[in-house]
């Protein structure tokens, strides 16, 4: 009897467990789901809606029965009695055919198999699709998973060496043929036949032409190394590159429209193959090639050029280069950093978020060079991008926006950073502060004024700087409200200090009685304790002030006792002659 995966060998019913209907439905929505997985990442909407709909139609063949079990024959998929999927041709799309021709006969699904291992299943069937003579086979993938839900019976179709099936089998019982009692020995016995089988032959072509004088040794010589550098540009030529410049060729030398158009589309769809197959060296091919198509292709029609144009515009898709990117971060053999340049100088400002996310988050320091190059080219060409990503959710990508706003100086980003000197996060806003800071115009430091109420002592000491060093006027009422209230009192000694100076910067000679009265201390008999701190503060708002009268209240305070005090007013002193 032939194998099966938990090793039972209980025959199927004869007729189907439930309405054939159901299962046909199944077996076109898992067709379905195959092709997208092919062509998108496993979290686009259309694919995930796909597997939704595919989980549901495993969802109706349960409230039926809880297990259901099909039978593969070349072209046909049976449950029971009834034939559920019928594909008369043996191509490599077929499901039959793919199941059939690596010898699985009989697949069985319980309940449970669409939550986890349906997954597995779409990842398998590309493969096999696609996959060559001397790579894993179906049966052996299907080992590998290791599946609960999932149950399958196989002849082995390589250790019986291509016997036919038993002619006086009965129809619909298993062919008494020789069969693997093991899975794990069916797959090694494949495995050891395929790699003697071409040892076999390789040692046969060179016995054949072994001769024996020395010139004919040369000559072998000459033909081993032959061999060798043919089998090596073998395993380096990609034919995914051949299949786009054929396509490329046809889209140049045919100036049928109507051809023109299809070969732009099947270039399109190529591309999206590409991207999700994370085949990186194709895609740079692709889109390198076809930059120089349209440019040769002569009397092109605008639609055609529209999808040619587009090819760029899908690689730089958010959607679809975050995934790529993340790849390229983590894979042993990435592509190489001329590779990853020639894709980024494809992309358009609608990636300028991805590259943010990756110069900041990439463990390769080259691969962070690359990405911020090309972020300075998209930011100098679209602006107007990088002040909506000034709002992103994603704080590496937000503060670099902030950034290089303030880096390039964009009186339009003014609003947008203003906004964000009220976000919860304390980096965001300080960032914010400093790119109003550099941008410096009179409508970003009116924006500064936001942050001289916010919650940090740092932030509001370093708008209080900001301001002093715009020397913003109209902030004066607020700063000397500020400075000559009570609640000066209870600032840290750098706020004090930068309150101070920045009135000082602000309030000219109309400021000097007040700020000498605090130089001096209180008087009379009652007066309090004065605060050395406070008088310092003063001091060196003289020394901002640095206005005839305000350096004489300087001298006449430079006697005093107090070190602290001593020292402010020399320090003032000093700035205005240097001045």
């Amino acid at each position: 009897m032939p194998s099966e995966r938990d090793g039972r060998d209980d025959a199927a019913p004869d007729g189907p467990p439930c309405a054939p209907e159901l299962v046909q439905e199944l077996l076109r929505q898992l067709d379905k789901a195959v092709r997208l997985h092919q062509l998108y990442p496993v979290t686009n909407p259309t694919y995930l809606k796909t597997l939704d709909a595919l989980r549901a139609a495993f969802g109706a063949v349960w409230e039926e029965t809880g297990v259901l079990t099909l039978q593969v024959t070349e072209t046909q998929l049976t449950c029971g009695d009834a034939v559920v999927l019928d594909e008369p041709e043996k191509a490599s799309d077929s499901l039959p055919w793919t199941l059939f021709k690596d010898g699985v006969r009989q697949l069985t699904l319980s309940r449970g198999f669409e939550d986890g291992e349906v997954a597995a299943l779409l990842d398998i069937i590309p493969k096999v699709r696609r996959s060559l003579d001397w790579e894993e086979d179906v049966l052996t993938l299907l080992w590998t998973q290791d599946f609960e839900h999932l149950k399958y019976r196989y002849v082995d179709t390589v250790s019986s060496e291509g016997v036919p099936l038993d002619p006086s089998a009965t129809p619909g019982r298993w062919p008494a043929v020789t069969v693997q009692a093991d899975t794990r020995e069916a797959v090694e016995a494949a495995r050891r036949l395929r790699e003697a089988a071409g040892a076999g032959a390789l040692e046969g072509m060179l016995r054949q032409a072994a001769p024996p004088d020395a010139e004919a040794a040369l000559a072998r010589a000459e033909a081993m190394r032959h061999l060798r550098d043919g089998i090596a540009r073998e395993y380096e030529a990609d034919l995914r590159c051949d299949v786009t410049d054929a396509l490329l060729d046809i889209f140049e030398l045919q100036r049928e429209p109507a051809v023109r158009l299809e070969a732009a589309r099947q270039l399109d769809a190529l591309m999206l193959l590409h991207l999700s197959a994370r085949s990186f060296g194709a895609l740079v091919h692709l889109l390198r090639e076809s930059a120089l198509a349209v440019e040769r292709a002569p009397a092109m029609t605008a639609e055609a050029r529209d999808v040619m144009a587009q090819l760029g515009a899908r690689v730089g898709d958010p959607a679809l280069l975050a995934p790529l990117l993340e790849w390229v971060d983590g894979a042993d053999d990435r592509p190489s950093a001329g590779m990853v340049s020639e894709l980024l100088a494809h992309v358009d400002a609608g990636a300028l978020g991805v590259l943010f996310h990756w110069g900041a988050e990439s463990r390769h320091h080259d691969l962070r060079t690359l990405y911020a190059a090309a972020a300075d080219r998209l930011a100098d060409a679209a602006p107007a991008e990088l002040v909506k990503l000034v709002a992103a959710p994603e704080e590496p990508v937000a503060l670099e926006a902030i950034r290089r706003c303030g880096m390039h100086r964009l009186e339009s980003a003014v609003v947008a950073l203003v906004k964000q000197l009220g976000h919860d996060a304390e980096p965001r806003r300080a960032a914010a502060l400093a790119a109003l800071a550099a941008i410096g115009t009179p409508r970003a430091l009116s924006g500064v004024e936001r942050a001289l109420g916010d919650a940090s002592s740092a932030l509001r000491t370093s708008a209080l700087r900001v301001l002093a060093a715009g020397t913003h006027r109209p902030v004066l009422p607020r700063v000397t409200a500020w400075v000559q209230g009570r609640d000066a009192r209870d600032l840290d000694a750098n706020e004090r200090r930068a309150l101070f100076e920045c009135y000082g910067t602000l309030c000219g000679d109309a400021g000097v009685p007040w700020l000498a009265g605090q130089l001096d201390g209180p008087k009379g008999f009652f007066k309090r304790k004065s605060d050395p701190e406070t008088r310092a503060c003063a001091a060196a708002a003289l020394g901002r002030v640095n206005s005839a009268a305000a350096r004489e209240v300087l001298r006449l305070a430079g006697d005093t006792d107090e070190p602290l005090i001593r020292q402010a007013v020399r320090a003032a002193l000093a700035r205005g002659s240097d001045s």
